[in-house]
């Protein structure tokens, strides 16, 4: 009679245990052993049992009377909801506990791995019998009860290391091409603005597109990706996962850099050129762009590791992207995978991700496995930030419990770089601790990220200007922003700690770092926290304030010295401009447009455009959503970039202004008037409260279209808006008095106050 070692995994339940030994005592086959590892074993065959399995009676005799090298037969489940299901996949996909096999065909330390049958049947280089009958029944529940099962996706694992490494270690990759991988499943919309984006960079790139198996109808929509010459389409016909199709989409790749790219991400021009120069130090080992969230708010700018241990978190998530100047100059022990550059020997040598993991923690591991290769360090490069949306990607966070628990295995208490006290001390933060939070889905306490406790080092204070743009290249365009970052600017000159936020980011979780909220009061009302002392700034729209919101803060201020709110108390604090920019050297007086408008239309047909087209003047318009309102040539532009304002009204003939009835009638005095007077331009104005103190002269106020066409082809125009010195006096009085930095110092008083009264140090 032939002699069977049946391996045996007792698990941890005795009577579960027991069960199972029972079954095996009761095989009508009577020639076997129990073993627990391969070495242990003698007989010619062997079989493995798992606690909770058990064998039907007769199932050794039906497994050895077929006589096969290796044969499989089949498992009966039941689930916890008495539903059965039979698992009799054909090789390579058979489970141990399904197999009977010759034991000089199994390596001694082949149980190491998990998935080592599907590693030694893949190929099929060994036939592997079929044996259409149940041969052992299981619990699930029982089974998850028993077993100490090791986590991870065990056959991904393998295909990773059936690529033919050796090949691509072998290739010479083209010097300066930078290989772009854009791994995708389930979402055309995202990855094709993603590509978009890398084609329109203006990089040497080569895009490699990776289709995870993504529905057909998905999968017609990025078709037309594949045409573009730079980029590669591969369709998968499975979804293999982040990691495992990263290493497959290695394979098409020939550049000398490797970049690992979400999806969904977006990418700005001249995006690589800064990863490939810090990837010429020799002692960097990979680097990252700052990511940013599509909010302007940091998502990573690296990885950090806790001092107690356990798992990293993404340095500065959620925090202002000015609290990220300076963080090329640290050193990074991990970077995150979703923008990851690496050297294309490198890549290799690892081969690639670890696809154990599934779409999380293998872009960690990579890098502590290419830190043991050699000594160095990451880079978070910040001259390009590339906007992360965010997945939208099916099942994305289905096994992060999974990918944790492998990562804690593999790494815990083995390389634990435990840098982030380092690292937040940079930003001026103590970690006074860090705090598990509550268990979202009943985690155990080691798989949830240890959360840094920070306490900001106050040495001054920390402004959060409230921007009331929204984020992306739209809000660039608006007046707000250049207007938030001079007197960002100027307060960061009177000694000031500051960030500012773009509408989206308002009521960020990290605010509680800051010690004053100024907001830039215009269409969006926003409701300060208790933790700041709160400032609101009216520059706009004073209509929409009320007497209950400005009592929600400590101070108002108001861009007028006539307007006020109910019984709240207002500081009068004008608009202001920035004497760096705007004065009159910018440009030669009457050597650009005669009359020049710079604007966006607010969707009505502004007045002093109305009575200039009326005049018959020759009008230049600079701004947006002007089409269908005036003619298609006075339009000039959909916009005039801030850095090119000064030089336009300076060398205007004629500046128009007006403003919004409201403002108007709340004395609310344009801030294109302290702008234009600065540059030592004419303009001429509605009429509003104070702009005849303010700027003399070189503002004249119209009444109608012809009062218009008046003062703008008056004969000499130096006799009506005063000559080139006098508007010169008027633009130096402008400059000095009215500039962001003599704002700030007004604000940080207005503060000190503030904080006083409520007993602040």
């Amino acid at each position: 009679m032939v002699r069977v070692s049946v391996v045996l995994d007792g698990g941890h339940d005795e009577e579960l245990r027991a069960a199972s030994l029972a079954s095996l005592e009761a095989q009508t086959v009577t020639d076997w052993e129990v073993v627990t590892s391969l070495a242990e074993a003698t007989g010619v065959y062997v079989a493995f049992l798992e606690a909770a399995d058990r064998w039907v009676p007769d199932r050794l005799e039906r497994l050895l009377a077929v006589g096969a090298p290796a044969v499989a037969d089949q498992v009966e489940g039941e689930r916890g909801n008495g539903e059965t299901v039979l698992l009799r996949a054909p090789a390579p996909d058979v489970e141990p506990a399904r197999l009977l096999i010759r034991r000089d065909l199994v390596h001694p330390d082949a149980l190491a791995n998990p998935a080592w049958p599907f590693d030694l049947f893949l190929h099929g280089g060994l036939e592997v019998a079929a044996l259409d009958r149940v041969g052992l029944r299981r619990r699930f529940p029982d089974r998850r009860r028993a077993l100490a099962l090791r986590p991870g996706h065990h056959r991904n694992a393998v295909l990773a290391r059936h690529i033919d490494w050796d090949a691509l270690a072998a290739r010479t990759p083209t010097r300066g091409l930078t290989s772009v991988i854009v791994p995708t499943y389930e979402d055309a919309e995202l990855t094709t603005a993603c590509v978009g984006s890398l084609l329109a960079a203006g990089d040497d790139v080569e895009v490699v597109v990776w289709d995870n198996g993504s529905s057909r109808e998905i999968a017609e929509q990025l078709t037309p990706l594949g045409e573009h010459d730079r980029v590669t389409l591969v369709r998968a016909e499975t979804n293999h996962g982040f990691a495992l199709g990263n290493d497959y989409a290695l394979r098409e790749c020939h550049g000398d850099v490797v970049v690992f790219l979400n999806n969904d991400t977006t990418v700005p021009p001249g995006w690589t050129a800064p990863l490939r120069r810090a990837l010429e130090d020799p002692e960097v080992l990979g680097a990252q762009p700052l990511l940013l969230y599509p909010s302007g708010a940091v998502q990573c700018a690296g990885i950090a590791f806790p001092s107690c241990g356990g798992l990293p978190h993404a340095f500065l998530q959620g925090f202002p992207v000015e609290d990220a100047a300076g963080v090329d100059e640290l050193e990074f022990a991990a970077i995150t995978g979703a923008a990851l550059a690496l050297r294309w020997e490198d890549a290799v040598a690892l081969q690639g991700f670890d696809a154990t993991y599934t779409n999380g923690m293998e872009d960690v591991d990579l890098c502590l496995r290419l830190a043991a290769l050699r000594p160095g360090h990451f880079r978070v490069v910040a001259e390009a930030p590339v906007v992360h949306h965010e997945s939208r990607t099916p099942g994305r966070y289905d096994k992060h419990l999974v990918n944790r628990a492998v990562y804690l295995d593999r790494w815990q208490r083995v390389a634990e770089p435990r840098d982030d006290e380092a690292l937040w001390a940079t930003r001026g933060f103590t970690v006074a601790g860090h705090d598990l939070g509550r268990p979202r889905h009943g985690e155990q306490p080691r798989l949830r990220v240890p959360a840094p406790v920070l306490v900001r080092e106050r040495t001054t204070l920390r402004w959060a200007i409230k921007n009331p743009a929204p984020a992306g290249p739209g809000g660039d365009r608006w007046g707000d922003t250049p207007f938030a970052e001079a007197l960002a600017a100027a307060l960061r000159d009177a000694g000031q700690e500051v960030v500012v936020d773009r509408r989206p980011e308002w009521d960020r979780a990290t605010a509680r770092h800051d010690d004053v909220e100024l907001v830039l009061r215009g269409l969006t009302r926003h409701d300060p926290g208790p933790t700041a002392v709160s400032l609101l700034w009216v520059i706009s729209h004073p209509e929409l304030v009320t007497p209950e919101e400005a009592r929600g803060y400590d101070r108002v201020l108001a861009a007028s010295l006539t307007w006020g709110v109910g019984d709240v108390p207002v500081t009068p604090l004008l608009q202001a401009t920035d004497p760096d920019r705007f004065h009159p050297d910018a440009a030669e007086p009457d050597s650009g447009e005669r009359v020049l408008f710079v604007g966006n239309s607010r969707r009505v047909l502004r007045p002093v455009v109305r009575d200039a087209l009326a005049a018959g003047l020759p009008l230049s318009v600079y701004g947006d959503l002007w089409s269908g309102l005036v003619p298609d040539e006075v339009v000039r532009a959909r916009s005039l970039p801030n850095h090119a304002l000064a030089a336009a009204y300076a060398g205007a003939g004629v500046v128009l202004n007006d403003h919004h009835p409201g403002m108007r009638a709340a004395g609310f005095v344009s801030n294109r008037l302290f702008d234009a007077v600065a540059s030592g331009a004419r303009v001429v104005s509605d009429d509003v409260a104070g702009a005849r103190e303010l700027f003399g002269d070189s503002v004249q106020v119209y009444r109608d279209a012809d009062d218009l066409r008046r003062l703008a082809t008056a004969p000499d125009l130096d006799a009506v808006f005063g000559d080139l010195a006098r508007r010169r006096e008027a633009a130096e009085r402008v400059r000095r008095e009215h500039s962001f930095a003599a704002r700030a110092a007004t604000l940080v008083e207005v503060a000190l106050s503030a904080r006083a009264a409520r007993g602040l140090g």
